[in-house]
């Protein structure tokens, strides 16, 4: 058996052990308060004698536990997937065996995990997977020779597809005065220095920036999918024409959903299931690298996606504990079809889900978008390109009789709750929701709306009485305020203040742009608008509320508040180390913290500036885990 055989067994042997025999603390939903800079005595989990075996000791700290004393402690012990103990540094050094390691965190901070609620983490792997870069490249200029370089190593009349133009997280190209020229290139740039090669710089899914969305061709890869003066503009894209009516290369599109590579450009080398294994990884790494830890889907996974998980989950090489919906190919297949599909799934995906090592499956996505977006995705089913979930238009009647059927299963249901006419008013879904509970109860579910804007007071007692759970994705501030029309709602946008005063569970998600929870968390509490450079009201939240919405109580999403969450004896080893303290530093250092390690039960899957310090302290081999 091979060393990360081994690593496997080991690692669901003590989650085994520690499910039959571990006991945890209990956590409130939402235990808000002050963080208390007083150390009392240690904490121990249940059940623990006076020596601690820990099979690691971190001291020397400041140790922002979340707990439901707001305490801050000095050391932590860890065995195995839980925290022993949190206390002083005396009391937890004399505590622990002469064999247990001991890392000196030279007064670094370590705080939960954090918990992404809309992460889109295969995306962002897919961001390195999706073409040749053209980052850096700022000018038309720049962008040929680009072309030209990969042309070169290219073989005859093999495909070469970009990136779009532009870099993440928010400098991608949308507007033609972002280049030098003040122009796209066309398809006479790319045919000079590709003439024989189909080129095609793909476009950017839509939240990455603001509408419209380029793409470009050469004439080539123009002949290869047939598009000619006679093509016709799909719906929402442009195909730009020159005064002869001839196609110039350049297309515009608006969905914020691209229909692209759907329709005009169904030639182009598509994403394979290697695709996205890889993505899940590298996504992985990328966001354990940030201090997440535990993360969930909202928008739901496609079966492919969803048993790309499962594979690197089994590989061992899943650094954050993903938990996801299946997302429902409802435009793609019919009725009968889709019920069998929630009957197959019901048995693992009900309740909170079947847990099986970093991956879960829970419920299920319904969404009623736009038909017209929807049909020419359909065509090409099961294929999604950039989204990772199918692309759903349910008719009202339709959102209401899939979901009595899922909730009969105890399926719970995730869905938009966001006011963007035409499609979406959170007083339309909340009566589709209140239909379905008529009919059979959801309140004890744990239903999640997500991409919340705006709710009235009204709304929000409707919410909560339907015990539904809301999050929030503060990046539209800083990046899409203007064509969300944000500044129209001003302090009523984001009602995350108010949710919490009515005692609904709320969570934030980083939205994949950028992926860092730290970011989310200084947009939530500033609010600032990049673009319109200006505050959208006040947050009127503490720094700590925003940590435990970002930390903690996303954890109610898999039924584990009372095991995650926070830093106490019994709890899981979900941690995140900083060289600067996320509570009290400035807050403009805030959106740009990094963390020196990252621990998901226990296990090590990031370290920096530690490094050495840390190499071999885990109880599995980090050989091939760490980073």
């Amino acid at each position: 058996m091979s060393e990360n055989s081994h690593s496997r067994l080991r690692r669901r042997l003590l989650r085994l052990l520690l499910a039959i025999f571990g006991t945890h603390a209990l956590l409130p939903r939402l235990a808000l308060g002050r963080q208390k800079d007083s150390t009392p005595p240690a904490t121990v989990a249940p059940g623990i004698g006076s020596t601690l075996r820990a099979d690691l000791l971190l001291y020397n700290g400041r140790i922002i536990t979340l707990d439901t004393g707001s305490r801050i402690c000095e050391a932590v012990a860890i065995r195995g997937t839980r925290i022993l103990a949190v206390g002083e540094d005396a009391g937890l050094q004399k505590r622990v065996p002469p064999e247990t390691r001991r890392i000196d965190l030279e007064g670094r901070t370590v705080m939960p995990g954090f918990f992404d609620v809309h992460p889109h983490m295969d995306r962002e792997g897919l961001k390195a997977l999706g073409g040749e870069s053209l980052e850096g490249a700022d000018s038309v200029a720049a962008i040929v020779e680009r072309v030209a370089e990969a042309a070169r190593k290219a073989r005859p009349g093999e495909w070469i597809v970009f990136m779009p133009m532009g870099a993440p997280p928010f400098d991608y190209v949308n507007d033609a005065s972002m280049l030098r020229e003040g122009r796209f290139p066309d398809r006479h740039d790319l045919d000079r220095v590709a003439p024989d090669n189909p080129v095609y710089i793909r476009s950017v899914w839509g939240w990455w920036t603001r509408p419209p969305f380029p793409a470009v061709a050469n004439s080539e890869a123009m002949r290869r999918c047939g598009i000619t003066a006679a093509s016709a503009d799909p719906y929402n894209i442009e195909i730009i024409r020159d005064g002869s009516g001839d196609p110039t290369g350049v297309f515009l599109e608006t969905n914020r959903t691209s229909l692209l590579e759907f329709t005009l450009f169904r030639n182009v080398p598509r994403f394979s299931y290697k695709d996205r294994l890889e993505s899940v990884r590298i996504g992985s790494e990328i966001y354990s690298a940030l201090g997440t830890t535990s993360a969930y889907e909202t928008h739901g996974l496609t079966p492919a996606l969803l048993r790309a998980y499962r594979e690197i989950d089994d590989r061992g090489e899943l650094k954050v504990r993903m938990s996801a919906p299946l997302s429902l190919p409802s435009s793609a297949v019919s009725r009968a079809d889709l019920s069998e599909l929630l009957r197959q799934w019901a048995p693992s995906a009900d309740g909170a889900g079947v847990s099986a090592g970093n991956f879960r499956v829970s419920g299920v996505t319904l969404d009623h978008a736009d038909p017209r977006v929807a049909a020419p995705i359909a065509r090409n089913y099961p294929y999604v390109q950039w989204a990772g979930h199918f692309y759903q238009a349910l008719t009202k009647r339709e959102f209401v009789e899939i979901g009595i059927e899922a909730a009969k299963l105890k399926l719970r249901l995730h869905f938009l709750i966001a006011e963007a006419p035409p499609r979406y008013s959170v007083d339309g879904t909340l009566d589709m929701l209140e239909e379905i509970d008529r009919q059979v109860s959801i309140r004890d579910l744990r239903c999640v709306g997500f991409h919340m804007l705006h709710a009235t007071p009204a709304q929000i007692r409707r919410i909560r009485d339907l015990g539904l759970v809301v999050t929030f994705t503060p990046s539209f501030i800083y990046s899409q305020a203007a064509p969300l029309h944000l500044h129209r709602l001003g302090q009523a946008a984001f009602p995350i203040r108010e949710m919490l005063d009515a005692g609904i569970p709320v969570a934030l998600g980083s939205d994949n742009v950028p992926p860092s929870m730290l970011f989310t968390a200084w947009e939530a509490l500033e609010r600032w608008d990049e673009i319109g450079q200006r505050h959208l009201g006040e947050s009127r939240l503490t720094r700590e509320e925003v940590l435990r919405i970002s930390c903690q109580a996303p954890h109610y999403l898999n039924r584990e508040e009372d095991s995650r969450g926070m830093i106490a004896g019994g709890m899981a080893a979900d941690l995140a180390v900083f060289d600067t303290d996320p509570l009290t530093c400035d807050i403009k250092q805030l959106a740009n913290l990094k963390p020196v390690l990252t621990m998901v039960d226990g296990w090590i899957v990031h370290q920096t500036a530690i490094g050495a310090g840390m190499d071999g302290c885990a109880w599995y081999p980090t050989s091939s885990k760490s980073s």
